[in-house]
């Protein structure tokens, strides 16, 4: 029998895939197909691009960057403005809301001014107001006892008592003076006395009232006080009028004065007048 002999057969080379992080092991029986060098593959990944493909990529970066600044530039002007015109509304209002609150700040004070003006600040206000339409100085105007015409005459606030100008001016200081003394302003009844009142009054009375044309009253120089009240000799305000009056150029005539020879205590004249019925 012949001599046996052993062959020995080179098993074919398997190819296996590549473990992480290492080169892929080859099994028996699988033939490894030759590629490129990881050298090459390195070598064409990191290659540089030719000049006209650089020059497009600048060219679309300048492009963009330009389509960028066109918009933004735009935009941030109409940012500043809309602020700057929101600034310019906000110190619009605050100046209007200012000028709100100072108004309404005055007219409240206006109308404290007004709620604590007591009754007698009234009638101060309303008597400076009628003697400021008097002619209180110079020649006075004049007419027939009891005739006088009505721009002779002013009323007297509060009472609305009837004088001429320059004796209802005397006649209103006087009367703030009485009422600093006394708190209230004299009670007085009547002042001017028409024609007809005097001729009506005396017809009444011809013992206490002068015939009609020949009293002070016609001339709008003389008034009488209440006689229950102030014009009762014997009550303070009698005896603070008796001492004061004359300082204002009002006065009670002699024959009026209690003891003389016709008592009237509560009928007083304006003295200081030369024109008046002695």
């Amino acid at each position: 029998m012949p001599e046996s002999s052993s062959v020995v057969v080179d098993a074919p080379v398997v190819r296996t895939a590549t473990p992480p992080g290492g080169r892929r092991a080859e099994r028996p029986g699988r033939t490894r197909r030759a590629g490129p060098p990881d050298r090459a593959r390195r070598a064409e990944a990191t290659a540089v691009p030719p000049p006209r493909r650089r020059w497009k990529r600048r060219l679309a970066t300048l492009v963009v960057a330009g389509l960028l600044v066109a918009v933004s530039v735009p935009a941030a002007r109409f940012v500043m403005a809309e602020r700057e015109r929101v600034a310019q509304e906000a110190a619009l209002a605050r100046a209007i809301a200012q000028e709100a609150d100072k108004r309404a700040s005055h007219e409240a004070t206006e109308v404290q001014t007004s709620r604590s003006m007591s009754e007698s600040g009234r009638a101060v206000a309303a008597r400076l107001l009628v003697l400021a339409t008097c002619a209180s100085t110079g020649a006075q105007p004049s007419g027939p006892n009891g005739r006088l015409p009505a721009s002779a005459l002013c009323a007297v606030p509060p009472s609305g008592t009837q004088l001429r100008a320059d004796a209802a001016e005397a006649w209103a200081t006087l009367q703030e003076a009485f009422k600093k003394a006394h708190g209230r302003y004299p009670c007085v009844n009547n002042g001017y006395r028409s024609y007809a009142q005097q001729a009506k009054m005396h017809a009444s009375n011809p013992g206490m009232v002068a015939p009609p044309g020949t009293s002070n009253h016609g001339l709008g120089l003389a008034l009488d006080l209440c006689t229950n009240s102030d014009g009762r000799a014997g009550t303070s305000a009698w005896a603070w009028m008796d001492a004061h009056a004359s300082e204002y150029g009002w006065d009670i005539p002699s024959w009026a004065r209690p003891g003389g020879s016709r008592p009237e205590p509560w009928h007083w004249e304006y003295v200081a007048s030369g024109d008046r019925v002695s």
